[in-house]
């Protein structure tokens, strides 16, 4: 039998978390037991030191702000189905940690509602965001990083581009990802999704 790709494998779940986190639905929060990744300190006859590693996070804030949003952020993964596991809560933010983890190479997930049936959610603000503006994360033992805003944009949900959003890359990226458009109350979702990318600078 034919063997997938691990990458091609993750992309085609994640056609599943586009098209499937904006609805107006609430599901269960769940936990990471997962540690925080640390330093390793190499060794030899001739020199020790220390080799120097991105540090990745399970955040637990969000802070934006140019945009006056303050969040806080929970672990969140994939359902039996295949959807992507998002907070109770509307004004809590979930970041994805079956994959890459924000401050690793690659791309970093971070989704929330835009909005619930009482109004404006946590990610309402995301599309007044603009190159430059920073984007902080912090964990529960005070680990931080700083990443800065490199472009907004929105796509219709079947014409995003899957490989720029969720694929390999050697910076550290941290997307962030919400709805945007109208409502479509027959298929219960947003006809767009809105696609915040940052870059990692601190």
């Amino acid at each position: 039998m034919k063997r997938i790709k691990t990458s091609t494998l993750l992309l085609l779940v994640l056609v599943l978390l586009l098209t499937s986190g904006c609805q107006r639905t609430e599901t269960i929060e769940t936990k990471s037991d997962r540690p925080a990744p640390s330093s390793k300190i190499i060794s030899s006859k001739t020199e020790t030191k220390l080799e120097k590693k991105p540090i990745a996070i399970i955040p637990n804030r969000l802070w934006i702000p140019s945009i006056g949003l303050m969040a806080p952020v929970k672990p969140v993964g994939l359902l039996k189905n295949g959807q992507l596991e998002v907070p109770k809560s509307s004004e809590v933010a979930g970041v994805f940690i079956e994959g890459v983890l924000p401050g690793q190479p690659g791309n970093a997930i971070i989704a929330g509602h835009v909005d619930n049936y009482k109004g404006p959610a946590i990610f309402y603000p995301l599309k007044k965001l603009k190159p430059e503006d920073p984007v902080l994360l912090s964990d529960e033992v005070g680990n931080y990083l700083v990443f800065r805003v490199v472009a907004v944009e929105s796509y219709p949900t079947a014409k995003a581009p899957l490989e720029k959003i969720f694929g390999d890359t050697n910076q550290s990226q941290l997307n962030l990802i919400t709805c945007t458009g109208k409502y479509n109350r027959k298929k219960k979702e947003h006809e767009k999704r809105l696609v915040v990318y940052t870059r990692l600078i601190k």
